[in-house]
């Protein structure tokens, strides 16, 4: 492994701000695997997803995962999603 790979050569200081930085990361997490079910582990996905988007600067990412929560989180879209779900046998 190269020194510099993966912030292996990062300083002490470095390493504990990137920690502090991604450490909501491991709080989503946590919520994704606690989720009871597809349908709430589908809308924690999007919180993860929509959290690592608002890292970059590209906005469509954020506009897109928004669409996405926003259908899901409706009677209509926890319907078809149960509905895909059980047309995959029930897999995710």
């Amino acid at each position: 492994m190269d020194e510099t790979e993966y912030g292996s050569g990062l300083g002490l200081l470095d390493k504990l701000r990137t920690l502090a930085e991604w450490a909501p990361l491991l709080n989503r997490l946590q919520v994704l695997a606690l989720a009871e079910g597809p349908h709430d582990q589908a809308i924690a996905i999007i919180d993860t997803l929509q959290w690592a988007a608002g890292k970059s600067s590209t906005e469509i990412d954020d506009e897109a995962l928004a669409h996405i929560e926003a259908v899901l989180k409706t009677d209509e879209g926890k319907a078809f999603f149960g509905w895909i779900v059980e047309k995959l046998g029930g897999e995710l």
